[in-house]
């Protein structure tokens, strides 16, 4: 497909959804879109046909807004901690413990 048809298809895909952040990627020929934060899905959306992103980004449209008390998927030191954890967010490491420290 002509790059100005991907540019025509990328204009109308960002006037349809215009809080989403859609690109085409000519090095992969995949399609990618970034969510709204109130929509945030833990990353981008990467699939391989203007179809495929047109039914992703409407799922994600009509999905239930998720609890803002819930953790924040964008920090991946939540993915490692069970909700409800009581444990401090950070945690502090001793200089000795870092990575190319020379104390002993």
């Amino acid at each position: 497909m002509p790059a100005d048809d991907r540019v025509a298809e990328t204009v109308a895909l960002r006037r349809r959804y215009p809080r989403w952040t859609i690109w085409f990627g000519p090095a992969t020929g995949h399609w990618f879109a970034l969510p709204p934060r109130d929509r945030d899905i833990g990353g981008l959306v990467e699939v391989a046909t203007i179809q495929k992103l047109i039914s992703v980004i409407e799922v994600v449209q009509h999905a239930p807004l998720h609890d803002d008390s819930r953790q924040d998927l964008r920090n991946p030191s939540d993915l490692l901690r069970p909700e409800g954890d009581p444990r401090p967010r950070t945690r502090r490491v001793p200089v000795d413990a870092w990575p190319g420290s020379i104390s002993r």
